[in-house]
C-alpha cells in the first residue's frame, strides 16, 4: 500500500509540473555580471558581437514581434537614447523572429526608429542571457557587464530608462538615480497598476527560479499597493515554497486579521500548518478550504499529503486520485 501512495504522489507531481508548464530553472544575467559572448546579424548584414560597442554603453532591447510592449519598448528607447544624442550610447533592437524582416522595416520606417535592428534566429543568445520576459531591456557598459534591466514595459518606461542611462554612463551616481527614480510617476501609472506589474514579473521571476529577485518584486509591489492582501499571499506561498515558514506566517496572519475567511489564506494556512507538523489541525483548515475552492487540485494534494503522513493511507489515496482528476478534467472515483 506504501509503494501505491508513492506511485500517486509521483503522479501527482508530474500532473502538476505539465499543468504549470513551468521553464526549466537557470540563471538570468543580473546586473554586474559579463555579457556573454555572442554574434548576431544586422538586418544590414552587419556581425554585431558582444564587443562591437566596447567604446559606448549600449542598450539592448529583446524583443517579440507583433507584441504592444516590444513596440512600445522598441519606440521610447529610440525616442529617450535620440534625445541623448550627445552622448556614448548606442540602441540595439534584438528580434527572435528571423522571419518578420518586413514587419520590422515597415515598423522602423512608420515610427522612425533610430536603432540598429539584429536577429537572433535560434534565441541562443537569450537563453545564454536566462532572459524569460519580452520585452527584456539591458543597459550595458564599455566593460560589457550589466548595469541595469527592465523586464516588460510599462508607462514607467522611458523615465526609469533615462535614469538607468545616465548612471550608467555616470551622469548620476547611485543616491542621484534614486531621487530620480522616486521623483515622479507617469500620471497614467497609478500605484494599483504599478504594483501589478511587479507581481507579473515575480510570477516570471519564481517559475524561473529566481526566487530572491521574485521575493524583490513582490515588496516593491507591497510598497506601492499596501492594501493588497494577494501580495501578501503571494509573499506567503514564496516563503512557503522557500521552507520559510515563520515568514509565510506573518503575511497569512496579516491577511486573515483582515479577513479570517480569506480562501486563500485558509489553504496556504493549510500548507503552513503540514509543514510545521501540525497535521490534525492541517486536516481541519484544509477540508474548510476545500468547501470554499480556492485551488481545489491543490487542496486535495495537500490533504492527501496530511492523510498519508498520518497513517490513512486508502483516505491519502483518495485525496491523490481526487487531485489528479482535477487537473486533468477527468472523473476518479
Amino acid at each position: 500500500m506504501k509503494i501505491q501512495s508513492t506511485l500517486s504522489r509521483l503522479c501527482i507531481t508530474i500532473a502538476f509540473a505539465v499543468g504549470n508548464a513551468q521553464a526549466d530553472p537557470g540563471k538570468k544575467i543580473q546586473p554586474g555580471d559579463q555579457m556573454p559572448e555572442f554574434t548576431l546579424r544586422s538586418d544590414q548584414g552587419k556581425a554585431i558581437t558582444n564587443t562591437v560597442y566596447s567604446d559606448r554603453t549600449t542598450v539592448f532591447i529583446y524583443v517579440i514581434a507583433k507584441q504592444q510592449g516590444s513596440e512600445r519598448a522598441i519606440a521610447d528607447a529610440s525616442m529617450v537614447v535620440s534625445e541623448m544624442k550627445d552622448q556614448a550610447v548606442n540602441l540595439v533592437v534584438i528580434s527572435g523572429n528571423p522571419d518578420h524582416s518586413e514587419y520590422f522595416q515597415e515598423f522602423w520606417k512608420e515610427k522612425r526608429i533610430r536603432a540598429t535592428l539584429a536577429v537572433d534566429p535560434e534565441r541562443s543568445l537569450y537563453g545564454d542571457l536566462g532572459l524569460i520576459a519580452f520585452p527584456t531591456t539591458l543597459i550595458v557598459n564599455t566593460n560589457g557587464k550589466l548595469i541595469h534591466s527592465l523586464s516588460t514595459h510599462s508607462s514607467n518606461y522611458p523615465y526609469v530608462l533615462e535614469g538607468y542611462i545616465q548612471h550608467a554612463i555616470g551622469q548620476l551616481d547611485d543616491a542621484a538615480l534614486q531621487e530620480h527614480l522616486k521623483a515622479r510617476s507617469l500620471p497614467t501609472s497609478s500605484p494599483k497598476s504599478v504594483a501589478s506589474r511587479h507581481r507579473a514579473v515575480a510570477r516570471l521571476m519564481q517559475d524561473k527560479g529566481l526566487y530572491e529577485t521574485a521575493e524583490k518584486e513582490l515588496i516593491v509591489a507591497l510598497e506601492y499597493d499596501q492594501e493588497s492582501q494577494d501580495t501578501r499571499l503571494d509573499l506567503a506561498d514564496l516563503y512557503l515554497h522557500l521552507g520559510r515558514v515563520s515568514d509565510a506566517a506573518t503575511y497569512i496572519g496579516q491577511v486573515q486579521s483582515a479577513d479570517p475567511e480569506h480562501r486563500r489564506a485558509m489553504l496556504l494556512e493549510g500548507i503552513m500548518l503540514f509543514r510545521q507538523g501540525d497535521y490534525p489541525e492541517s486536516r481541519v483548515v484544509l477540508q474548510k478550504a476545500l468547501v470554499l475552492n480556492p485551488d481545489p487540485a491543490r487542496t486535495l494534494y495537500y490533504l492527501g499529503l496530511v492523510n498519508e503522513a498520518m497513517g490513512d493511507v486508502d483516505q491519502a489515496m483518495s485525496y491523490y486520485r481526487q487531485s489528479i482528476g482535477r487537473l486533468l478534467n477527468e472523473p476518479f472515483e
